[in-house]
């Protein structure tokens, strides 16, 4: 239940993009590609009222994590087009993701690649933990339940500002008015 289709090319050439665009310096791992992919189709979204790929976003342990990640990732890597790599940072195994190719990204807008280009000025040197931290602040995420689709008008809620109390008001209310 995403809120437009979702565009399997435009998602595979983001994942490419970012890739490419960021050096290995930035570590890109799992955690982190789905959050500048999300910062991405939620940025989108919040300027035009649309997302970029149409991607599902889930709430998961480490954040907002796209449906169609996994499988996108891994037919990028039998195609050669990304590679992922065990490497040491900082101590930890991390699983760093790097293009083998350049990507194709005549069907993006202006509009889009500012927005990529703004996700990843932002995010793209962060670590995976910070953007993990920064993604439970988000409303979509601390409403939604386990596994559960994070609709993308929720960006237009803010962050934080909201405590637990609020939240748990809002689930009375929301049972009480049967709207759960």
């Amino acid at each position: 239940m995403s809120e437009g289709q979702f565009k399997s090319r435009k998602f595979t050439e983001l994942i490419v993009y970012i890739a490419k665009r960021l050096g290995p310096e930035a570590a890109l791992g799992r955690v982190k590609l789905a959050k500048l992919l999300m910062a991405s189709d939620f940025g989108a979204y919040e300027r035009f009222g649309q997302s970029i790929t149409g991607a599902t976003y889930e709430r998961w342990e480490h954040g907002h994590l796209p449906q169609e990640l996994l499988l996108a990732q891994r037919d990028l890597e039998a195609a050669g087009d990304i590679r992922v790599e065990t490497v040491d940072y900082f101590g930890k195994q991390l699983k760093h993701i790097t293009a083998h190719r350049d990507p194709d990204m005549s069907e993006f807008s202006e509009d889009e690649l500012a927005v990529i280009e703004t996700a990843l000025l932002q995010f793209g040197h962060e670590s995976a933990t910070h953007l993990s931290n920064l993604s439970h602040q988000e409303l979509g995420w601390r409403l939604a339940n386990w596994k559960e689709v994070i609709p993308y008008r929720t960006v237009y809620l803010g962050k934080g500002g909201v405590s637990d109390a609020d939240l748990r008001r809002g689930e009375e209310l929301a049972s009480s008015h049967g709207w759960n």
